[in-house]
């Protein structure tokens, strides 16, 4: 795979056509690899939203759609790079190499391996264009410590493992010991020269099993984009192979990038701390806050912390709203201003219905999904006004009605 200028000027001058019509006229374009064309241009697209910086760009190549709705956003790979300053890295699934690059930025190097050969070369060809001097690209699948030459002892030594979490049918694996390649196996001999390895996984795996599977872990983070859970990292340090911490003490961080302003907004915990946490329930009333944690604080389970932390009360054990009658700015998730308060039934359903003719409808530990209790209200969806659908102490079933606050 050697594009020329020629290829990438096809690219740009064909870069809102219909790619389904250019494969099929393929042997109008001469000397051009049309297949290769169809797909960069279709990855392209994507990565206008996902990868802002490659998107924009008519000389990356993407040679395959798989992976780039597996690669990981310039969001996330931003994120990671606040494990990898001034280390040399052994990236051993580099894929489409998005990771690879973004780490190489703050990284003193980066030798990245892919068992794919064609990604290999769209990778060798993307690196070069976007001016990444400090990574090399090795075509070889890291089973085990003596794959990799030239891996040897030393301080500042990390290792990222984005391991594949899909069966041959291509269902998905939930259990690490089944990921490829097996990290489990893996990691003893990593910590023999390895200071550090990161891990990522899949945002649906249990946190916990995690833990308890891979003990020289040091830290947990959980990953949204606009409160949407998008990864798990594990940190896994070599100095915690011989003094793991309890399961029970591994710190988890929450980290979500907030719409306004794309500020990340963090919060740690421990398991111990939530277990030894207590959160007063209660019911709410017009003109307090209400405030819902981001995406990774419930992936996380910080449940009873998220309000304990900042003195605020509880809708129900189950309902992960909370309240409050001050304004609390750091709180990692969204504060709305409470404006009315109803019951769910006939009278409340037809209050909202009248006085409110368009919200954004949630629910949280409530009989109806959003979009049924949206239908039932008969109202339209969108517009500042936000209503919530809870279960409050006593089995009280109430619809909460806000403005952002």
């Amino acid at each position: 795979m050697q594009p020329d200028e020629r290829f990438f000027s096809f690219i740009k001058e064909h870069a809102e056509d219909d790619t389904s019509a250019l494969l099929l006229s393929a042997s109008k374009f001469k000397g051009i690899d049309v297949r290769l064309a169809a797909s960069t241009i279709e990855g392209r697209r994507k990565m206008a939203v996902k990868v802002p910086e490659w998107g924009e760009r008519f000389d990356i190549i993407y040679p395959s759609s798989v992976n780039v709705e597996q690669c990981s956003s310039s969001y996330t790979a931003e994120l990671k790079q606040r494990y990898f300053r001034d280390s040399r890295v052994f990236d051993l699934t580099g894929g489409l190499g998005v990771d690879s690059y973004y780490i190489s930025k703050v990284a003193q190097s980066v030798k990245m391996f892919e068992q794919n050969s064609v990604l290999c070369s769209a990778a060798k060809n993307n690196f070069s264009r976007l001016g990444a001097e400090n990574i090399e690209v090795f075509n070889k699948r890291v089973d085990k410590i003596e794959d990799i030459d030239g891996f040897t002892s030393g301080t500042n030594f990390s290792v990222y493992i984005d391991p594949s979490r899909r069966s041959e049918s291509g269902g998905r694996i939930f259990a690490i010991r089944d990921y490829d390649p097996d990290i489990v196996s893996m990691k003893d001999s990593l910590f023999l020269h390895a200071s550090r390895v990161i891990v990522k996984v899949s945002p649906m795996a249990d946190i916990t099993s995690l833990a308890k599977v891979l003990p020289e872990c040091s830290e947990i983070a959980v990953i949204s984009v606009f409160n949407e859970c998008k990864e798990l990292l594990l940190i896994l340090d070599r100095e915690m192979v011989k003094n793991p911490l309890k399961t029970a003490e591994i710190p988890i961080t929450a980290w979500n990038l907030k719409r306004s302003g794309k500020i990340w907004e963090s919060f740690s915990w421990t398991v111990k701390e939530e277990s030894e946490s207590f959160t007063e329930l209660g019911e709410p009333e017009k003109g307090m806050y209400l405030y819902e944690p981001n995406a990774s604080i419930l992936k996380g389970g910080a449940y009873k912390t998220a309000g304990a932390r900042f003195g605020l009360i509880k809708a129900e054990t189950s309902s992960h709203l909370y309240f409050g009658r001050e304004r609390v700015n750091s709180f990692p998730g969204r504060v709305f201003r409470i404006t009315d308060i109803c019951e769910f039934g006939k009278s409340g359903i037809k209050h909202i219905s009248k006085t409110y003719p368009k919200a954004n409808v949630s629910v949280r530990n409530f009989p109806l999904s959003s979009a049924k209790l949206l239908e039932r209200l008969k109202i339209e969806e969108g517009g500042e006004t936000y209503i919530f659908g809870t279960l409050l102490p006593h089995n009280l079933r109430k619809l909460i009605v806000c403005k952002k606050d």
